[in-house]
């Protein structure tokens, strides 16, 4: 019996800490920046140097605490809605305070930057980001 009552309250505690941090996914929002480098294409959209399509943007901390470890998902489709690639990145600071946001640049090394014109749509998934408290 004493070991119910020391390992409910841990486990309470554990999964409200779980679900708290699975909330703050849906306090994090992407915004692409413009780029400009590419008349025609969507904001965000730019082919680097080693010639690889990327999107660059933002992600801000809409909740009212602290957020670290965002991690976001970017896929990138043509016209039919195939799938072209997929690429990840992580803020550069582990915290990103309430409403301040983070530069994100996702690099799709399996779409070369010769068929930025066949990216028509790209999705941003945030799969990471936890409370700090």
């Amino acid at each position: 019996m004493k070991m119910l009552r020391v390992v409910l309250p841990l486990a309470v505690c554990l999964i409200a800490t779980l679900a708290l941090a699975a909330d703050m996914k849906d306090k994090v929002k992407f915004e692409a920046d413009y780029v400009g480098l590419h008349p025609g294409v969507d904001p965000g959209m730019y082919v680097c140097g080693g010639g690889h399509f990327h999107v660059r943007g933002k992600v801000q901390n809409l909740s009212d605490s602290p957020v670290h470890r965002i991690k976001v998902e970017a896929k990138a489709y043509d016209a039919q809605g195939n799938l072209l690639g997929t690429a990840s990145d992580a803020t550069k600071s582990d915290i990103v305070m309430q409403n301040e946001k983070a530069e994100i640049d996702f690099e799709f090394r399996s779409v070369p930057g010769t068929r930025i014109r066949d990216v028509k749509k790209y999705d941003v998934v945030v799969i990471q980001a936890q409370s700090r408290e």
